[in-house]
């Protein structure tokens, strides 16, 4: 949805609390009266604690408590300690997201595959001939093609895509009685009119000829893929290929914990997945005694007007933190525009007042008033440029067309200015020009700066700054023939380590390079 068309019907709840969750919600209140209910409460981390017998240890400094004006969170039991393993947590539901795929693969363990091959059950999903269910008695994927069979789909002998993306919300036939129970305990949100779900599309396509939409399978189906869209995260599995390339399949998974953290777009916890898909979730700054635990359900480095949006229409709530409600954004201007007075070329449009997604915005130099809908227009007619004529180009060329470009209509704060100096840093490779390392080196300054004013602390983005800043370094060293690493260096390589070192998707070769600077002996 653009900017513009989703401002319009972001009207009728402008005005109300920006602090209240049901703001954009429509859920009943009984469902979430019995979420905060104080006995469903203790029932819920009973069980949750059962589930994760093996991860959980009584000295974690956590619980789950009721917070007016945002239901069920997360509560710091003790003073946390910056860089301190807050949880584990294990996903309950795991699988394909509702999204294309570069690659073929096994949609039971995700293994790379050359050629399309399906499961001999009927179930039209690809997998290995590890997983499929001639393969042993009982593989990974049995039950669920015993649960996909038995709706009969239609075409046995072709692929359907429609299948493999309601996948995850399949798996929820599969949960024990236990963890049923944990999952229809979730906040679950009912999908936006203009939302077509994974479910809906499986009954237009007609995929089963023995499934019927007022039918009991089908209302659980809705129930699981609410909660799912509430809920889950983005994780990832890294699998090769023949060829030993490495390939990163991206999935979904609910994991319980890391949902219960209420949202807060200056959080205080990063979360890495490690290569068993658990969840580590640690302080990214000291978080006192009684304290929410916060985590950002949108970008980082948007702006406020993208973050609201995206919140309302994603997550079903608005904002009020002292972030969303300052319209410099800390001093950061991530979401400013220039002004458009060729006699102001230091001017910067922000909005007077950021909670009204229809406020006016003001140059703070020379006071030109503009209305949000020309200002929602720039920002579309900029995002449109930036995706369509650099995003997907090569690191010279993103380099040229931010200096040659984009420095004439947007702001070097912007927050597209910023996602393009992102890109470059993530294509700036070892081998490139001095020139380019040069600009690397920059950006990834920058951008480390933006985060200090938010104060996000040791954030995950933090650690590949400083991962790709200890590299640039070590490449400029290298061609300008000068002793490396310094301190400075150093110490962009031990905070890249501390952030990233469990996550399963680390630098393949960061823990080489902490190993050789002395930060760790063995992984």
């Amino acid at each position: 949805m653009e900017l513009s068309a989703a401002s319009k019907e972001l009207g009728m709840v402008r005005n109300g609390n920006p602090e209240s969750p049901a703001e954009c919600d429509n859920s009943s209140d009984s469902d979430r009266l019995a979420l905060v209910d104080p006995e469903n409460i203790a029932r819920f981390k009973a069980e949750l604690l059962e589930f994760l017998d093996g991860l959980y240890t009584p000295d974690q400094p956590w619980d789950i408590t009721v917070f007016e004006g945002y239901g069920r969170g997360m509560v710091a039991t003790r003073d946390i300690a910056e860089n301190e393993l807050i949880f584990l947590d294990r996903p309950i539901l795991l699988g394909p997201r509702v999204n294309n795929y570069d690659v073929i693969f096994c949609a039971s363990c995700c293994r790379i595959q050359k050629k399309l091959t399906l499961c001999s059950g009927g179930c039209r999903l690809p997998v290995c001939s590890e997983c499929d269910i001639s393969a042993a008695p009982e593989t990974p994927h049995t039950a669920e093609c015993r649960v996909i069979t038995s709706w009969e789909p239609k075409d046995q002998n072709r692929y359907c895509k429609t299948i493999l993306y309601a996948l995850t919300s399949i798996r929820g036939f599969l949960l024990d009685d236990l963890r049923r129970s944990i999952v229809l305990n979730m906040e679950a949100h009912p999908p936006r009119k203009d939302m077509t779900t994974e479910v809906e599309r499986i009954l237009k396509d007609q995929v089963f000829s023995n499934l019927s939409e007022s039918g009991e399978d089908v209302q659980y189906l809705r129930k699981i893929v609410d909660v799912l869209n509430t809920n889950a995260f983005e994780t990832s599995r890294m699998v090769q290929d023949e060829e030993n390339n490495d390939h990163e399949i991206v999935l979904r998974g609910l994991y319980i914990l890391g949902a219960l953290m209420n949202h807060c777009c200056r959080p205080n916890i990063r979360y890495v997945f490690d290569s068993d898909l658990v969840m580590r979730c640690y302080a990214s700054k000291p978080i006192p005694k009684g304290a929410q635990i916060f985590n950002n359900y949108s970008k980082t480095l948007w702006g406020t007007q993208h973050r609201i949006i995206h919140l309302c229409f994603s997550k079903h709530f608005l904002c009020g933190c002292d972030r969303c409600r300052d319209p410099t954004e800390m001093g950061t201007y991530l979401g400013a525009l220039k002004c458009v007075r060729d006699s102001c070329p230091q001017g910067r449009m922000v909005s007077m007042n950021p909670m009204k997604i229809a406020s006016v915005w003001q140059c703070d130099t020379c006071g030109l008033k503009m209305n949000n809908v020309k200002i929602t227009k720039i920002q579309e007619i900029a995002g449109r440029m930036i995706l369509n004529n650099a995003v997907k180009k090569d690191a010279a060329y993103i380099v040229e067309y931010l200096s040659d470009h984009v420095s004439k209509f947007l702001l070097p704060c912007n927050q597209f200015t910023v996602e393009l100096k992102l890109q470059a840093i993530l294509k700036i490779q070892d081998d490139a020009a001095l020139e380019l390392q040069v600009e690397k080196d920059k950006y990834c300054r920058e951008i480390l700066e933006i985060l200090r004013k938010l104060d996000y602390g040791e954030c995950y983005v933090k650690g590949v700054l400083c991962y790709e800043l200890f590299k640039v370094l070590m490449a400029i060293a290298r061609l300008k023939e000068e002793t490396f690493p310094d301190e400075e260096a150093l110490g962009y390589l031990r905070t890249a380590w501390t952030i990233l070192g469990c996550s399963g998707n680390r630098p393949r070769d960061l823990v080489q390079l902490a190993q050789l600077h002395g930060f760790v002996k063995d992984v």
